[in-house]
């Protein structure tokens, strides 16, 4: 038996690989690759666009910025780092994410400021052409997108927008450095998760604050909280049954719904519902009664009790109705979780 090196280009043989596999992005999926694939021994690369790892957590970095969904269900390194709050925000998570980097020593395979603008796969020879917008030209056999669904940020199409003269930020490429609101007179533009997030913060030190929704969404409390040693022993000693619990659920969240239908039970209906609104993170939408997405009526039903409930906490009805959706039901759209801090 003899071994071999890759085979080497010569004249009429095609060009040899520069790489096994090509990995576009450094945020958590693309890490995470590159980890893996480094432990198989293959030869990888990761190209970023940006200055450092994180993805998501590396872009935005608007006020506000935070897990909605259990910061300790993401983890490579679950001894070691212990999650300050049950839904970590953004510097917290973007700390986390340089210590994996770190601690796997992931940077000398990554070149930053990377951007991928082409990829062309070469059928008769089985690789992929990678071009970067610096000129770099890379051959590989396999080739990962890691960018993420929401990785191209979308500017508001608005006659003057191109030459306003005042600060204006987009949450996907917020600056590095701290952004100042106070006193000053602030719009945002969007009530999605991203909105949600955003003006909860900037509320609490503009001067005024307008805020420009196209179509209101179904809001439900996050119920953050820090996380103590008692509680963070509980959650390092259950990982084991955790990540076998995401692994097994429909989103891969720690809740799952509940198996009963809407209407399989009457008096307790109202209280479950109630029980599932007061618990932190996703419960509410991802652990509700199994058919609430599937059936007209069952959705109906919770809608109106989200709908209820917001009325209540939004102290103007005018506001409130605003608030409350009218062109789809609870759940039916990812629902942003907020954390008030005022009567409004």
């Amino acid at each position: 038996m003899a071994a071999c090196d890759e085979p080497r280009a010569s004249a009429g043989a095609a060009p040899a690989l520069d790489h096994d596999v090509i990995i576009i992005g450094a945020g958590m999926s693309g890490i995470y690759q590159l980890h893996r694939l480094r432990e198989l021994g293959v030869r990888v690369r990761a190209f970023e666009a940006g200055t450092g790892v994180g993805g998501t957590w590396y872009w935005n970095r608007y006020p506000g910025a935070r897990f909605d969904s259990e910061s300790y269900t993401y983890g490579e390194l679950l001894e070691e780092w212990s999650w300050s709050e049950h839904f970590a925000s953004q510097p917290e998570t973007l700390r986390y994410l340089n210590r994996v980097a770190d601690k796997f020593d992931l940077r000398r395979d990554i070149q930053f400021r990377g951007r991928v603008t082409a990829a062309h796969y070469r059928e008769e020879e089985r690789a992929w052409d990678v071009t970067l917008q610096d000129g770099g030209r890379h051959r590989t056999r396999f080739l990962i997108t890691a960018v993420g669904p929401l990785s191209a940020p979308t500017m508001p199409r608005i006659d003057g927008v191109g030459t306003f003269a005042g600060q204006a930020f987009h949450t996907a490429r917020w600056p590095h450095e701290a952004v100042s609101f106070a006193g000053k007179r602030v719009a945002v533009i969007g009530t999605g998760a991203t909105g949600v997030q955003t003006i909860q913060e900037v509320a609490k030190t503009a001067g005024q604050l307008t805020i420009f929704q196209r179509t209101p969404n179904w809001c439900a409390p996050l119920h953050n909280s820090r996380i103590d040693d008692e509680t963070q022993r509980g959650i390092k000693a259950g990982y084991p049954e955790m990540f076998a619990r995401c692994r097994k659920t429909f989103a891969c969240f720690l809740h799952t719904p509940d198996p009963r239908g809407t209407f399989e039970v009457t008096e307790e209906r109202e209280a479950f519902f109630e029980k599932l609104y007061a618990e932190p993170g996703f419960g509410i939408w991802q652990g509700n009664f199994r058919d609430i997405l599937v059936d007209r009526a069952a959705n109906a039903a919770i809608s109106e009790f989200v709908a209820r409930k917001i009325r209540e906490r939004v102290k103007d009805p005018k506001v409130a109705e605003k608030l409350v959706p009218k062109d789809h039901g609870f759940g039916t759209r990812r629902v942003p979780l907020d954390s008030p801090t005022c009567s409004c």
